[in-house]
C-alpha cells in the first residue's frame, strides 16, 4: 500500500469513526484505537507500519505545542508541586515497579531491559483522557494537574528510555553519568525552547502575513524539537518551554484575525493527527503479535495482564499518599493548597492511559546493536507495550466517564467566576476610555449614547450573573455602526477591554483559560469593527 493511500485511508477512517462517536458521545481516541484493530484483524489487510521517527518528530512537536499554549503558566505554577511529582516520581517509581516485576517473573529478562519497559509504558497520555473529561466539569485542579503532567512527563520517560538502551548496548550503567546527562538532557532542552520562542517573538512583527503569521506557530515547535534532538537535549521540554513563553506574548503578537484564523487551523490539524496516532496503535497488531511465534501464548498473555495491572495500581499506590503525606507533614502546603477532595484525587488516580508516545518508543528500539547481534527482547518489549497500552485505554478510558458520575464530583464554577470577574473589569476600563473619548473627540452625541447604552447594559448583566451566578446568555452585540465616527470609537474600547484582561493576567489575577474565552468575544467584536487605518 503506497502512503498515499494509507493517508487517504486513515483519514476516511477518522472521518466515519469521528461522525459515530459524535453521536454516540464516546470517547473518539479509544473509537479510532479499535476501529483500527479490527481492521487490523480483516483476512487480507497488509500489514501497516509507521516509523516512529514520524510520530517523534512530525506529530509530537505541533502537539505537545498545542497543549502547552492553552496550558496556564499561572496555574501551571500554583501545582508545579503535584505536577513534578507525577510527572517525575510517578514516571520513575512506574518505571522501577516494572523492571522489578520482568526481572522476577520473565525469564532470562534483566534488570536492563526491565527499566527499559518500565520507562517506555510509563507517561500516561494526555489526549485520551482530555477527550472524555472535557464532557464533565471537573475541578479546574484536576484538569490542570493532569494537562501539566502530560507536559513533561514524556521528558522524564524517554530520558530513561535512553539511559536503559545505552545500558543493554554496552552492558554498564553509572547513575553519576545518567544524573549529569539528565540534567544537561532537562537544562538545553528547556534553555533551547525558551531561544527559539524569543527569536519568534522578535520576528514576528515583520511578518504581516496571517499565512506566514499561522506557519511560524507550527515551525517554532519544529524548530525547538530538532534542535533538542540534536544537541542531545529533550526536544519534549524544548516543545513546551517554548510554547509556554510564545503564549504569554501571543495576545499582545496576534492580530484579531489571525488569532480566529489559526485557531481554526489548529484544532483541525491537532485533531486530524490525534486521529492518526491512535488509529495506528490498533493498526499495529500485526507487529506486536509477532512475538507469539518465540513464547508461549498463556505466559504472553499472563506477563502483559499482570504488569498492565501493575502499571494502573502503581499509579493509584503513588497518588494518594503523594497527595495527602506532604500535606499532613508541611503546614506551609496546608496554608498554601486548599485540601485535595478524595473523590478528585480518585479520578487523577484512574487517568493513567497509555499512548502514541509509548507505542514510538517500543517501534524506536534499534533491531540490532553495534555488534551486529539482535536487540535482546525486542520483540517482547514491543507485545508487552501494545498489551498495556490496549488494556489501559479500554479497561481505564470507558470505566473513566461511569467512575466520574459515581463519584458525584460536585461541579466547578471557578472559571466562569472567574471569567466574570475579568469581564467586569474590562466593561469598567471601556466605559472609562468612552468617558475619555467623549471629551478629546468630538462626535454625535447620539453615537456616544449608543456605545455608553451598549456597555452599561452589559455592566448590569454582568454583575447580576456574578450574585445570582445565573448561566449565561452570551449577551447582546452591537448589531452594525452607523458611521466610521462609531466605528473608531468601538475600537478604541475594544482595545481598552484588551489592555484590561491581559493586566489581570499579568497580575495573575484570572488564568489563561479565562483570558482566551474573553479574547474570543473581543476578536469577534474587533474582527467586524476593524478601521482600516489601524490594519497592519
Amino acid at each position: 500500500m503506497h502512503s498515499f493511500d494509507l493517508l487517504i485511508g486513515f483519514l476516511l477512517v477518522s472521518l466515519v469513526v469521528a461522525v459515530v462517536v459524535k453521536r454516540l458521545n464516546f470517547p473518539y481516541p479509544i473509537a479510532l484505537v479499535i476501529a483500527g484493530l479490527a481492521i487490523a484483524l480483516l483476512p487480507g489487510t497488509p500489514h501497516v507500519s509507521i516509523d516512529p521517527e514520524v510520530i517523534f518528530y512530525i506529530f509530537m512537536p505541533p502537539i505537545l505545542a498545542e497543549a502547552a499554549y492553552f496550558t496556564s503558566w499561572r496555574d501551571f505554577w500554583r501545582w508545579r508541586r503535584a505536577i513534578f511529582l507525577l510527572a517525575f516520581g510517578l514516571v520513575t517509581a512506574t518505571t522501577v515497579s516494572v523492571a522489578a516485576l520482568c526481572v522476577a517473573m520473565i525469564p532470562g529478562v534483566g534488570w536492563p531491559t526491565g527499566f527499559l519497559l518500565g520507562a517506555i509504558v510509563s507517561p500516561p497520555d494526555a489526549a485520551a483522557a482530555t477527550s472524555i473529561m472535557r464532557n464533565f466539569h471537573l475541578p479546574r485542579r484536576v484538569v490542570q494537574i493532569l494537562e501539566g503532567e502530560s507536559l513533561v512527563n514524556d521528558a522524564a520517560a524517554l530520558t530513561v528510555y535512553r539511559f536503559a538502551i545505552a545500558a543493554i548496548v554496552s552492558g554498564t550503567f553509572s547513575f553519576h553519568r545518567a544524573a549529569l546527562s539528565f540534567l544537561w538532557t532537562a537544562g538545553i532542552g528547556t534553555a533551547i525552547g525558551i531561544v527559539s520562542a524569543y527569536l519568534l517573538v522578535k520576528l514576528y512583527p515583520y511578518f504581516k502575513d496571517p499565512q506566514v503569521e499561522i506557519l511560524s506557530t507550527f515551525l517554532l515547535g519544529y524548530i525547538a524539537y530538532v534542535s533538542a534532538e540534536a544537541a542531545h537535549s529533550s526536544g519534549v521540554l524544548a516543545v513546551v518551554s517554548s510554547g509556554l513563553l510564545f503564549a504569554w506574548h501571543a495576545p499582545q503578537l496576534f492580530s484579531a484575525n489571525t488569532r480566529l484564523r489559526a485557531g481554526a487551523v489548529w484544532e483541525t490539524t491537532i485533531f486530524l493527527m490525534n486521529a492518526t496516532v491512535f488509529l495506528a496503535i490498533g493498526l499495529q497488531l500485526p507487529s506486536a503479535t509477532a512475538v507469539l511465534r518465540m513464547y508461549g501464548r498463556t505466559d504472553l498473555w499472563y506477563w502483559g495482564g499482570t504488569l498492565a495491572f501493575a502499571v494502573i495500581l502503581a499509579r493509584i499506590l503513588w497518588v494518594f499518599p503523594a497527595t495527602y503525606l506532604p500535606r499532613a507533614l508541611s503546614k506551609g502546603i496546608r496554608e498554601r493548597e486548599p485540601h485535595p477532595s478524595w473523590r478528585a484525587v480518585s479520578v487523577v488516580a484512574w487517568t493513567g492511559l497509555r499512548g502514541v508516545v509509548s507505542l514510538a518508543a517500543a517501534e524506536a528500539l534499534p533491531r540490532t546493536m553495534a555488534n551486529g547481534m539482535p536487540f535482546p527482547d525486542r520483540d517482547l518489549i514491543l507485545f508487552l507495550t501494545f498489551v498495556i497500552i490496549m488494556t489501559t485505554l479500554v479497561l481505564q478510558g470507558l470505566t473513566l466517564g461511569p467512575l466520574i458520575k459515581l463519584l458525584k464530583i460536585e461541579p466547578d464554577h471557578s472559571l466562569r467566576e472567574e471569567h466574570i470577574v475579568a469581564r467586569i473589569h474590562a466593561t469598567e476600563r471601556a466605559l472609562q476610555r468612552l468617558r475619555e473619548l467623549e471629551s478629546s473627540i468630538s462626535t454625535d452625541s447620539a453615537v456616544i449614547h449608543r456605545v455608553r447604552g451598549y456597555y452599561d447594559d452589559r455592566l448590569s448583566s454582568l454583575r447580576a450573573e456574578l450574585e445570582i451566578a445565573a448561566s449565561p446568555d452570551g449577551g447582546a452585540q452591537p448589531e452594525e455602526f452607523q458611521s466610521i465616527a462609531e466605528q473608531k470609537i468601538w475600537w478604541e474600547l475594544a482595545k481598552a477591554e484588551r489592555h484590561a484582561v491581559l493586566s489581570l493576567r499579568r497580575q495573575r489575577r484570572i488564568g489563561d483559560e479565562a483570558m482566551h474565552q474573553i479574547e474570543r468575544d473581543i476578536d469577534l467584536l474587533e474582527a467586524r469593527i476593524i478601521p482600516r487605518d489601524h490594519e497592519r
